[in-house]
């Protein structure tokens, strides 16, 4: 699919997904995920970006539940 948008809304779309570390096609298809699937519940932005992270290796290494609270400060 390719669709024509002004310069000016390519390089704020663009700007947006590269602030999340992804491509302009992952950053669209979240935006339209709703309509495009809108039977299934999609992950908020929050849980996608933990996914993502754990998908690289990105991960909290804790011995225990406590240990990972007091990692991420809750």
């Amino acid at each position: 699919m390719s669709i024509d948008v002004r310069l000016k809304d390519h390089k704020r779309i663009k700007m947006l997904a590269a602030a999340e570390g992804i491509s302009i096609r992952e950053f669209v298809i979240e935006c339209i995920a709703e309509k495009i699937y809108p039977e299934k519940k999609q992950p908020n932005k929050t849980t996608r970006k933990a996914m993502e992270s754990a998908r690289k290796g990105k991960s909290i290494k804790a011995k225990d539940f406590d240990e990972i609270c007091k990692k991420i400060g809750i």
